[in-house]
């Protein structure tokens, strides 16, 4: 499984497209769970995407876990790195 073309290419500019499409409402209540789901991550803890997200959101999924990890680098958080085909997240 290669799950790049998920990628979003920025943290931010698919966040309006996005929002239209679902509403903001449920873009911002899935993106804190995502991001509380990735801060709450042990180091060495490992998110397996295909094992805990379902097919119909893995889109939504890693764009969120996008923005959250640069949020947290953000916050001097330089713990989290996405495998080379994007299907696993790992905490350092």
């Amino acid at each position: 499984m290669d799950f790049t073309l998920y990628l979003p290419k920025d943290a931010r500019s698919w966040i309006p497209s996005y929002a239209a499409r679902i509403g903001w409402d449920k873009l911002r209540k899935y993106y804190n769970r995502v991001f509380l789901r990735l801060e709450g991550m042990r180091p060495g803890e490992r998110l397996v995407v295909y094992k805990e997200v379902s097919p119909e959101n893995y889109e939504l999924f890693l764009h969120c876990a996008y923005t959250a990890v640069c949020e947290l680098q953000s916050m001097d958080i330089q713990a989290y790195y996405f495998d080379e085909d994007a299907t696993v997240i790992t905490r350092q």
